[in-house]
């Protein structure tokens, strides 16, 4: 169904609604007043012309192939969208060509030491890192073998790892944990340094500026910029609850920032004024990944629930949005890369690849 068959019949069932709404207030015309049963008419009909205005325009995906067939715990796809990985309930961990849906390796739960429940990709698809509450993993990719294991500690000695990042090559790991510490291990020079950038769990962490600087956001609202080596704090910002989304643009001068009541903005990071905040009213949902393209222009966001939104990212006005496929009510998207097609390629949490055009 296209947009205007859709606002077409959306405005039929209207008028059904407002004739029906003209009786039904008839029938009780000898206990209103006929000024009430008129003002409610046009509520009710204001209040379906309201729900046409907010009908969900329908797109199918391009391409749709599900990898697995159980609920994932974690899933990334790789910057150029060529490799897909997927941890699912069963803790299996597999990788897998997109392009033909070939598994590539697998390993079960018996070959870890710890329950894994996070994922982080190298840029060049040679290493794979899983992390479970104490202990990471480091996979080579091009034997399939284990490279090195270890276990992460914090500032607290109870705490437990809460995010994880691998470099474009590798050999820089970032270790978010949930008392807010977070490690950062150069594995050339086998050095590694601990610093305190948050006050509650690190949810997300990635380098930036050529690999010169940290973004790290945590539960406490607050989203750091800082030095990789060192740690010195280059520039914060905060929101008022928890950090629920962030990305970067491809130059790291437009940064999204979303908190778990869509507090959002997007900054112009060089003069640290807001460009826009997204024109977003809907509620109980949260911006759950965002991805910038087309130089920083346009902005994706894929909510909490199965919606993705397509964004002008200068005006903050939404240009398009739909749902991914869901195979049960608890569906939302995991990762989302742009294809070298220029299409959206989404990884759901049902283990589903789909291809959009945007």
């Amino acid at each position: 169904m296209n947009k205007t068959s859709g606002m077409a019949l959306c405005y039929y069932v209207e008028s059904i609604i407002f004739y029906k709404g003209i009786i039904l207030l008839a029938n009780a015309r000898s206990s209103l007043p006929r000024n009430v049963c008129l003002i409610s008419a046009i509520m009710v009909t204001m209040m379906a012309i309201s729900g046409c205005n907010q009908a969900v325009v329908m797109k199918r995906p391009d391409n749709i192939q599900r990898l697995v067939n159980e609920t994932l715990v974690d899933g990334i796809l790789s910057t150029d969208a060529s490799m897909a990985v997927t941890l699912g309930r069963s803790r299996t961990l597999s990788i897998w060509n997109v392009a033909t849906s070939q598994l590539l390796h697998q390993w079960s739960d018996d070959d870890f030491d710890d329950t894994n429940y996070l994922l982080a990709l190298s840029g060049n698809k040679q290493y794979l890192a899983t992390a479970g509450k104490q202990k990471i993993s480091i996979f080579n990719l091009e034997t399939g073998k284990l490279d090195i294991r270890w276990p992460a500690q914090g500032f607290n000695p109870d705490a437990s790892i809460s995010s994880l990042f691998l470099s474009q090559t590798g050999s820089t790991i970032l270790v978010g944990m949930n008392d807010g510490s977070i490690t950062v291990i150069q594995r050339s020079s086998m050095t590694m340094s601990l610093f305190k950038q948050h006050s509650a769990a690190v949810n997300h962490i990635e380098l930036s500026n050529f690999e010169q600087q940290v973004l790290s956001t945590g539960l406490d609202g607050d989203v750091h910029i800082w030095a990789t080596y060192n740690g010195e704090l280059i520039s914060s910002f905060s929101r008022p609850q928890r950090i629920t989304s962030v990305s970067f643009d491809e130059t790291n001068r437009r940064l999204f920032i979303a908190d778990a009541l869509d507090n959002n903005v997007i900054i112009d990071t060089q003069t640290m004024q807001p460009v826009s905040h997204l024109d977003y009213l809907e509620r109980y949902r949260y911006f759950r990944q965002a991805l910038f393209t087309n130089h920083g222009n346009n902005l994706i966001t894929a909510t909490s629930k199965q919606s993705v939104i397509y964004w002008d990212a200068s005006s903050g006005k939404e240009l398009s949005h739909w749902d991914i496929t869901a195979y049960n009510a608890g569906t939302t998207v995991f990762s989302m890369v742009i294809k070298p097609n220029g299409k959206l390629l989404t990884l759901s949490s049902d283990g589903a690849l789909e291809t959009w055009s945007l």
